[in-house]
């Protein structure tokens, strides 16, 4: 009697506990974004700095949805991207898939994003992965990758005699004069008000300048990073000379990006310092098309052009998804389709270049040389002890001011300054 007792006891365990186990595993697919047939199902949220694609957005959303049955994906375009991020991003609620912020570093990557998957298996059919890769473990794709460089008119520089694109600063500044004299056209539009436009200037020129693929890494490290001599001096000093002599839009602090993009179209513009993702924004709105062109940085070594091409935003799956499986589908897919819609380079292995690089001569096109784990945490811990953010354009706004008049300061004092603040910060390292 007790031996049956007993059994049926096991049984009943043995039961309930097949019973549990069937049940988590459904919650489990669920919560993963996958059903029990192991298709694809749920709904996730797709945060996107574009809030000029809504259209194109839920054409992809509508055919991932069809191509995915039982699936809903949900676009929200958010302002001011990297601000609202920021916060958003310590209270864990940043939707389920989402442009990667530029102010999250490396060794806080497993804090904020699920991992895609391992170098190995992704590097077979992307590209780009150095900037998502921690220690062989990947945590965004590449939503495309930029030229950067310099957005201009060609009409603009033929209507004031400029034949030859610039391959030096002192005739880059020339160009300038020449198209003040001789056109209605802005020289150089800063977009002031957009500080984000400032940021190639810090965090992108250098390698094209110094055509050192390691220079980024090598500048968290360098106490003398911003004198005179080094390529972040010299990319400052770009910017600075024409607004110093007059060659920019009449009032800088009014300067508005959607009017800065539709006067370069009209060829009121003659040169706009972006990446080449621009490119096919400006030609959209243009009714000559093929007046707006993309050229390398106006400076040479060896009578070659270094032209630096690098990933645009990650695409990445907040670690706190319950719908990860159908994220991470997702982003691979929408890396896929964005490209083709931004006239950026895809991340995807053996894809085509767009057509204005791909013919372009006498430029040596390279990747920036991946930082280590331990690097991102030294530029972050630099950063930090400098309060100074080279992802940042509010303080270069400050440059324009200076090369305005309005603040007093001289270009010089600005960058002793700034030189003190980025030295505290690497001697903070300790090495």
């Amino acid at each position: 009697m007790k031996t049956k007792k007993l059994l049926s006891v096991v049984m009943s365990v043995v039961l309930v506990s097949a019973t549990l186990v069937g049940c988590s595993s459904k919650k489990d697919e669920a919560a993963n974004g996958t059903s029990s047939n192991g298709k694809l199902s749920g709904s996730i949220t797709v945060l996107t700095h574009r809030t000029d694609m809504t259209e194109t957005f839920k054409k992809y959303k509508e055919k991932f949805e069809k191509e995915n049955p039982g699936t809903t994906i949900n676009f929200e375009a958010v302002t001011d991207y990297q601000n609202t991020l920021s916060t958003r991003m310590s209270t864990g609620d940043y939707g389920d898939v989402l442009m990667m912020p530029a102010n999250i570093t490396k060794n806080q990557f497993k804090d904020f994003y699920a991992p895609l998957g391992t170098r190995e298996e992704l590097n077979k059919e992307f590209g780009y992965l150095d900037n998502f890769d921690v220690d062989g473990t990947v945590y965004g794709l590449a939503t495309g990758a930029n030229a950067i460089g310099y957005v201009y008119n060609d009409k603009v520089l033929k209507d004031a005699g400029i034949t030859e694109l610039p391959k030096t600063p002192e005739e880059y500044f020339n160009d300038l004069k020449l198209i003040k004299e001789k056109t209605q056209a802005v020289p150089y539009y800063t977009n002031y008000v957009a500080d984000w436009s400032l940021t190639p200037y810090v965090n992108a020129n250098q390698i094209s300048i110094s055509g050192d693929v390691d220079y980024m890494n090598k500048m968290i490290y360098n106490k003398n990073e911003f004198t005179k001599g080094t390529a972040t001096y010299t990319s400052l000093d770009l910017l600075y000379e024409p607004v110093k002599m007059g060659l920019v839009e009449k009032d800088p602090m009014t300067s508005d990006w959607e009017t800065s993009k539709q006067m370069m179209a009209d060829g009121k513009i003659g040169f706009m310092c972006l990446g080449s993702w621009a490119v096919g924004q400006m030609k959209a709105l243009s009714k000559t098309p093929e007046n707006v062109k993309f050229m390398p940085v106006p400076i040479r070594q060896n009578g070659k052009a270094t032209m630096q091409i690098a990933p645009d935003y990650g695409m990445g799956v907040n670690v706190h998804s319950k719908n990860i499986e159908l994220a991470k589908a997702f982003v691979k897919f929408f890396v896929k389709e964005y490209p083709n819609d931004s006239n950026m380079v895809s991340s995807v292995k053996g894809a085509k270049l767009p057509d204005f690089l791909s013919g372009a001569k006498d430029v040596q096109l390279v990747e920036a040389k991946p930082g280590t784990t331990q690097m991102g945490k030294d530029l972050d811990a630099v950063q930090k002890e400098a309060l100074l953010s080279i992802y940042d354009g509010t303080w270069i706004k400050k440059i324009i001011e200076i090369g305005l008049g309005t603040n007093k300061m001289s270009f010089e004092q600005y960058m002793n300054e700034l030189n003190t603040k980025w030295s505290k910060g690497v001697s903070s390292l300790g090495k």
